[in-house]
């Protein structure tokens, strides 16, 4: 199957905005204020407005996020070998640097780039032999001068000691789907057989089910980037801590979206047949 096009790519990150609590919620208050316009469907207007404000809430408390976090960690915690077998290549997924773009004195860590550096781990630990780094460059602006993600990676794992024979990078891939595709198609040139998958716990459900399904490989998770401690190292609740559990937050919010944006790619991605 071929890449989509830009315009498809785009309609592709911009529509599930509108099934995000942000996005959705902004929505249903919309609904409801043109709905509340209009004397005989006012009442219709404040419960639209209402619904829109109770699901931004609901999911911005830290008291959902944690467990629709949690939920997803748990699950890459347990896919995830203790110890680790050795592999062909480590593949670490895009995610989680800021390229060397003024006034930057050199590529950035940002969240999520805790997998470049467990990639380094395992490799440096010996358990294969190369670092493959992947994740295109996605803008929807002209001219943006950054490089692929994965290049800005491989500059990254240069600086940090690795030698540029033991790198490999996978430049044009803008998705999930694309990388198990792709790299699947590498490792086959290359005669691999076992790849160390390292990616964000959060999106290691994901992108396991799609790397088995698509790449060909026998595909060994290796979770990292854990947004929370287990439940058992969260500590004790106090009436405190409870009721800032039920307060608006934004940090709270992104979570709970990230999550549900896992979710429903993963749906997706099985009714398309790619996981």
């Amino acid at each position: 199957m071929g890449r989509p096009s830009a315009m498809g790519f785009l309609l592709s990150k911009l529509l599930p905005l509108f099934l995000y609590p942000l996005g959705l919620g902004l929505l249903l208050q919309g609904a409801g204020l043109a709905a509340g316009a209009r004397q005989a469907s006012r009442r219709w207007g404040l419960a639209l407005g209402g619904s829109g404000l109770g699901l931004i809430w609901l999911f911005a408390m830290p008291i959902t996020s944690r467990e629709l976090i949690w939920g997803l960690e748990e699950r890459a915690a347990a896919l995830t070998p203790n110890p680790i077998p050795e592999a062909d290549a480590v593949v670490v997924l895009g995610g989680g640097l800021r390229p060397a773009l003024a006034p930057r004195q050199g590529v950035e860590v940002a969240e999520g780039g805790d997998r470049l550096l467990t990639g380094l781990r395992l490799l440096r630990q010996n358990n294969a032999p190369l670092l493959l780094t992947s994740g295109a460059q996605i803008s929807f602006t002209a001219g943006d001068p950054a490089p692929a993600e994965a290049v800005s990676a491989r500059a990254l794992a240069i600086e940090l000691g690795v030698r540029p024979d033991q790198i490999l990078i996978n430049p044009t891939s803008r998705t999930t789907a694309e990388e198990a595709r792709d790299i699947g198609e590498l490792g086959r040139r290359r005669g691999w057989r076992r790849v160390l998958l390292v990616t964000s716990a959060f999106h290691m459900p994901r992108s396991l089910a799609t790397f088995r399904q698509r790449s060909g490989l026998t595909v060994i998770p290796v979770a990292c980037d854990y947004q929370l401690p287990t439940r058992a190292l969260f500590g004790r609740p106090t009436p405190g801590s409870v009721f800032l559990g039920l307060m608006p937050d934004a940090q709270a919010l992104s979570l709970s979206s990230i999550s549900l944006k896992e979710h429903l790619g993963l749906a997706i991605y099985r009714l398309k047949g790619w996981s």
